[in-house]
């Protein structure tokens, strides 16, 4: 069974309702709270936006469930929140379990809650279009290292990522598309607008039937526009796997679980036997334009490059203290050398809702509310082939 990941934060989590509402009353003020959430709004500021009517206390009791909005109300709801009407009317079939933030200190709690929303709306989606295509739902294993000293994890994550590679029949070589990757083998991915102090997150997704279904969400900052770093979109896009993949000792503290999911990411997207091989063993110097060469085929940045090459003793600490150095003068962390020519767009989940359109399992409105976007919209990319 899968692990639930540690919890990221304290306090009451407004995010996620204790269980799923049952009467109607209750289901639709969770939704309305929800898109409220997602909105990134608190109670006093959905009523400024809707001009004070409803007033933030009846907006209070539509959440709790005490009444029900009239069919005004929740158009104004709907355009105010940017969601379709029927959103208010869905059964919630879906719970994000506790979830593991990447960077812990840099996101407010309102702005959590806001990509949580975000994001568990989208997977809400997903999961659905596969329930009406009767696209079974790939489950994630879990490799449980929670009973295993200090020493024996570097060898035990090693392992780890070698059979996950095996089990996904990805063999020793560079992988093209992590995020293809993932979504392939049942890891729900969304990205998300970019967020300053937000890198990615990763959790489980439980349904009504009890099935987990792996989720995570990844900032678009490193995807597109000036600050385009996809190594670092890889990278972080595994180190979120590693939260979900591996159950490390519950003695480690939060820094030190994510040094692990690091070496995990690592060890995924360059094999131990493919870097050395490619990187060489004692090394006592090596050339900037030898890492640059691996970034280009690997897909993976200088500094994760040289972070690995410690890990694995193929150089000192004293050499990567030296090019820790080199790189804080050059400024790497921000403009690092090299670049990596590839691709990690993901088109997966609209082909499956026009599918279905195809096949008549759903109407033009239900494929418009699935993807987010108008009939016209839908119009423009659906062209039905009679």
């Amino acid at each position: 069974m899968p692990m639930k990941p540690a919890a990221a934060s304290s306090g009451k989590d407004e995010t996620r309702a204790p269980s799923i509402p049952t009467s109607p009353a209750a289901r639709m003020g969770d939704r309305i709270r929800r898109a409220r959430l997602m909105a990134g709004l608190s109670l006093r500021g959905l009523a400024d936006a809707l001009d004070g009517e409803p007033s933030h206390t009846q907006i209070a009791k539509f959440e709790a469930g005490e009444v029900c909005p009239d069919s005004k109300q929740l158009a104004r709801f709907s355009q105010v929140l940017k969601v379709r009407p029927d959103y208010f009317f869905k059964k919630d079939a879906l719970k994000l379990e506790t979830v593991e933030y990447r960077s812990q200190t840099k996101l407010g709690e309102k702005a959590r809650k806001r990509l949580e929303e975000q994001a568990y709306e989208f997977f809400e989606r997903y999961l659905e279009i596969e329930r009406i295509l009767g696209i079974a739902t790939e489950t994630l294993g879990c490799v449980d290292l929670s009973t295993k000293a200090t020493e024996e994890l570097p060898a035990a994550i090693e392992q780890a990522a070698n059979d996950l590679r095996q089990a996904w029949e990805l063999g020793m070589n560079p992988i093209p598309n992590v995020h293809v990757m993932l979504e392939t083998h049942g890891v729900k991915v969304k990205t998300l607008e970019p967020e300053e102090g937000f890198d990615g997150f990763s959790a489980f997704a439980t349904d009504g039937g009890g099935t987990k279904v792996p989720v995570v969400a990844l900032s678009k900052r490193w995807l597109e526009g000036k600050e385009k770093d996809l190594p670092r979109f890889r990278f972080t896009a595994i180190h979120e796997l590693a939260h979900l993949y591996l159950k490390l000792p519950e003695t480690l503290s939060h820094k030190e679980k994510e040094n692990w999911c690091h070496w995990f990411a690592g060890a995924f997207l360059i094999p131990r036997e493919a870097f050395e091989e490619r990187f060489g063993v004692n090394r006592v110097k090596i050339a900037l334009n030898e890492l640059i060469a691996i970034k280009q085929e690997w897909g993976m940045s200088v500094a994760a490059i040289m972070k690995r090459a410690t890990n694995l003793g193929l150089v000192t600490a004293g050499r990567y203290k030296t090019y820790c150095i080199v790189a804080n003068k050059n400024r790497w962390n921000v403009s690092e050398p090299g670049t990596w020519v590839g691709d990690e767009k993901s088109s997966r989940f609209e082909p499956l809702v026009l599918r279905a359109l195809a096949q008549e399992f759903i109407t033009s409105s239900k494929a418009a509310g699935l993807l987010g976007i108008s009939l016209p919209e839908l119009g423009e990319r659906y062209t039905p082939l009679d």
